[in-house]
């Protein structure tokens, strides 16, 4: 699978304001809507997000996979020269461009992997489900809900598994709060084990297009 990462090395924000990098470059290039995911009407469009806006090492990125996204990248590298983030025009003086060929997708090995920035898993249903569980049953649920992103993940990204190609999740997570559009919820920080492989800073739950649950290969 084609990467590529945008970095913009001298630009300084913070996790709160990568909604609002995501939201600048998106009404920038409205026509491409990869960037914001909304049909001509504004209307959202519910897929994985080809295009994620992050954090990478403290320094704001923009990722991309797959060709059709990564094809975009021309056109935001030569036009994008500023940022505007709550009234404060950013020049961009530097813009870093790697585009690399990645590994995704099942394998018969294990890889662990760590969150770089938290992973929403639950929503608002099965979050009451899981506040009211015992320790091992939150562990499942979280192992369940887990496996689903993967498997949604890979479906969107046209990776299909056969029958006996069964996704295996284990996980050391500690729960954390996180403002999403707003509202306080619980997220998650650690590391997991699965036989599927992850490019890295990916995006796996929700919000990913606005930073969240970038995953970073360990072993």
């Amino acid at each position: 699978m084609k990467k590529a990462t945008l970095s913009f090395s001298n630009v300084n924000l913070r996790a709160s304001q990568i909604h609002k990098f995501r939201g600048f470059v998106g009404n920038a290039f409205k026509d491409h809507d990869l960037i914001h995911n909304h049909d001509e009407k504004g209307n959202p469009i519910y897929r994985y997000p080809l295009i994620q806006f992050k954090l990478i090492d403290k320094t704001p990125a923009i990722l991309a996979i797959t060709d059709r996204a990564v094809s975009i990248f021309s056109e935001i590298f030569m036009k994008l020269d500023k940022i505007v983030i709550e009234d404060t025009v950013i020049p961009v003086f530097e813009k870093d461009l790697k585009i690399e060929e990645v590994e995704f997708g099942y394998s018969d090995d294990i890889f662990m992997y760590e969150f770089a920035s938290p992973w929403i898993g639950l929503n608002q249903k099965n979050f009451i489900k899981y506040n009211d569980a015992g320790r091992e049953e939150k562990n499942e649920m979280l192992k369940s809900v887990m496996t689903g992103n993967v498997l949604s993940m890979s479906k969107h990204l046209d990776c299909w598994l056969s029958k006996d190609q069964k996704i295996k999740i284990d996980h050391k997570l500690k729960e954390t709060k996180v403002n999403l559009k707003g509202k306080s919820m619980t997220a998650f920080n650690g590391i997991f084990k699965t036989n599927f492989l992850l490019p890295d800073c990916l995006g796996i739950g929700k919000s990913v297009s606005r930073g969240f649950g970038a995953v970073r290969r360990m072993i």
